[in-house]
């Protein structure tokens, strides 16, 4: 059976993992034992996640570094493909001495060093024709080329093609827009409306005009640019601007100007695209948040790109292509 001492069955590793990536390591020893009746610490439950996790990040790489459209999917041309790429921040620790911490919290038994703490952007993407809801998620602590080129690779693997028709919905990150662009060359961007209407109202905000007041000013301007109107609107914000100088004012401006054919709202839904980034957004709770983001966690930086790993296997379901893979590992070694 390929045990050595202190080693586990491959069933009873795959277990652990199975609950350890959707509880607290603690709360999965407890349901490993509800289930199998065998007491095992949240160490050892951690070790196994963690070290199954690893080598989840290794197969989706290398699924994702050459890859094949699935095989298995209909034999029919994808003419429009949408992909969504949004980040969540995630709790990070990591020990320092205590002159070093800024955000800290103690460390049990070590009154001489703290845990360091961060917030550490996880971005998290997907694939899909526009007209299936069946998706390929990617996802890493990474910068926008590296998470997009995944997302290119997932998108090879949903069926796109050179004469796909590429749909891309986020924010206005700096850079992310332009870094879509670049690896999808062919792509229509849609500004996620939400993100719009925030910085009309931040942008009131600042102005100084009374919250009561907010949404006469900010309404009819969002209607206006859905429907198309961006020139006339981009003018009467200027002329506003000359006539009372506002750096914020001018920011918006500026947004708008490099937005500009990524905000004909209504057009883009006559067209069937979606004008909000809810999709993705609920992605990230029940994909990283559910597991990295529970109440208390925090993350050596290390173990999010794998445990996210693990966590996108599952999503996407290659989970049993994984196991099975490392059973022909065992049984070949």
């Amino acid at each position: 059976m390929k045990i050595t001492h202190q080693s586990r069955s491959e069933a009873v590793n795959r277990a652990l993992v199975d609950f350890g990536i959707e509880d607290s390591f603690a709360r999965a020893a407890a349901r490993f034992k509800e289930h199998y009746h065998y007491d095992i610490g949240a160490s050892a439950a951690a070790r196994s996640t963690k070290n199954t996790a690893v080598k989840a990040m290794t197969f989706l790489e290398n699924k994702l570094s050459n890859p094949l459209p699935d095989q298995g999917q209909e034999k029919r041309p994808i003419d429009k493909m949408l992909v969504e790429l949004d980040g969540c921040e995630i709790r990070t620790a990591q020990l320092e001495p205590i002159e070093n911490c800024e955000e800290t919290t103690p460390v049990y038994g070590n009154p001489k060093k703290k845990k360091k703490i961060k917030w550490r952007d996880v971005r998290l993407g997907f694939a899909r024709p526009l007209d299936s809801p069946s998706k390929i998620f990617v996802g890493k602590m990474d910068s926008y080329p590296e998470v997009i080129g995944q997302l290119h690779s997932a998108a090879v693997l949903a069926g796109m093609t050179p004469e796909t028709d590429i749909v891309g919905l986020a924010d206005g990150g700096i850079g992310l827009s332009e870094e879509l662009k670049r690896q999808f060359p062919s792509i229509q961007f849609v500004l996620d409306k939400s993100h719009l209407k925030d910085h009309f109202y931040d942008t009131a905000d600042e102005m100084g005009i009374p919250k009561k007041d907010r949404p006469k000013w900010v309404k009819p301007r969002i209607g206006a640019i859905s429907e198309g109107h961006i020139a006339e609107i981009m003018k009467e914000l200027k002329k506003e601007y000359e006539n009372n100088p506002n750096d914020r004012l001018k920011r918006l401006i500026g947004y708008i100007h490099r937005f500009y054919d990524a905000l004909d709202y209504n057009s883009f839904r006559d067209k069937g695209y979606p004008i909000g980034s809810g999709e993705i957004e609920s992605a990230h709770k029940s994909i990283p948040q559910k597991r990295l983001k529970i109440p208390g966690a925090s993350w050596h930086p290390d173990s999010i790109d794998p445990m996210l790993a693990l966590r996108i296997l599952r999503a996407d379901d290659w989970w049993n292509d994984f196991w099975d893979q490392q059973t022909e590992k065992l049984i070949a070694a």
